[in-house]
């Protein structure tokens, strides 16, 4: 698959909920719409994107001649991640409005439009996977992992309305932090799951996913998409020629504790796949993945 087949950037477009009822009032539709980050924009749409790039060229090499399916099979399921995603933005909102503002830049709303709108993004996650053109057993699978995903966020929201700070000395991470890095490891799964990848290529993709939004979330001070670390790795995971600066191993260890473990691990799950791969130069997946490890992080 080249470049030219598939270009993720080609692919992004601000995803518009469809109602599976079609009753809704017009300003929680508009509150929904609007709360679903543009895919250029979203981490887990784009650990989505190239986690199913990595499962596709792990079982196909290079070979274009299925560029045209993979698209097809992966619109609907990064469709369902943004979705997912705005209801977790929404959500945030209900539980601990504050913070929430703060990491996701969600607006202020109405309690109640907020409920119903983060519903409707929920139920809207479900029915988009319908739409995904793979064998039932495959789809099966993803309502499989949307569902766990999405139950554990829920959970984890719950969770945070009554959480203290569970930050320590060490800077380990939070209840801030849980609920993003359980997004980005859904999306990551289901990037690689809608693709038929092994359940290696998939464990591993799950574990770098989690692990990359863990540090990137810890960096919470940015105030605008030129400095938050999250937009900046969307941009290099998402096009093969995106020239965003990058740190050295000596600039990393000025980041804190949490973020400096956690790339650890996101880079302890790339070695899985490096035998697997099919290419590891700064264009190809797994080099972009390697690269949005190294974009820089807020001093703290």
């Amino acid at each position: 698959m080249t470049e030219h087949d598939f270009h993720p950037s080609r692919r992004i477009a601000r995803s518009t909920p469809n109602s599976p009822g079609g009753e809704l009032a017009p300003r929680i539709r508009t509150l929904a719409t609007d709360t679903v980050t543009p895919r250029d924009r979203s981490l887990p749409a784009a650990l989505c994107t190239v986690a199913a790039e990595v499962g596709f060229e792990t079982a196909n090499g290079t070979d274009s001649a299925n560029a045209t399916a993979f698209a097809d099979v992966l619109e609907p399921v990064v469709t369902t991640v943004t979705l997912l995603e705005g209801y977790v933005r929404l959500r945030l909102t209900l539980v601990d409005a504050a913070e929430a503002l703060a990491d996701w830049g969600a607006p202020t709303v109405d309690r109640d439009d907020a409920i119903l709108a983060s519903d409707f993004l929920h139920a809207s996650a479900y029915a988009t996977v319908a739409e995904t053109p793979v064998p039932d057993r495959r789809r099966l699978e993803l309502y499989r992992l949307l569902l766990g995903g999405s139950t554990t966020l829920t959970r984890q929201c719950l969770a945070r309305a009554d959480a203290d700070e569970r930050a320590d000395a060490n800077g380990a991470s939070d209840g801030r932090f849980e609920a993003p890095a359980t997004l980005a490891e859904t999306a990551g799964a289901i990037g690689a799951t809608v693709v038929g990848a092994s359940a290696e290529t998939r464990t591993a993709l799950r574990r770098y996913s989690h692990a990359m939004m863990t540090a990137l979330a810890s960096q919470s001070s940015a105030t605008s998409d030129d400095d938050d670390p999250r937009a900046s790795a969307a941009r290099v995971l998402f096009d093969p020629t995106c020239q965003h600066a990058v740190v050295t191993d000596e600039e990393l260890a000025y980041a804190t504790p949490t973020v400096e473990r956690s790339l650890e691990r996101a880079r302890t799950a790339l070695e899985a796949l490096a035998d697997d791969a099919a290419g590891t130069d700064v264009s190809s997946p797994l080099g972009r993945l390697e690269r949005a490890t190294r974009v820089p992080f807020h001093r703290e």
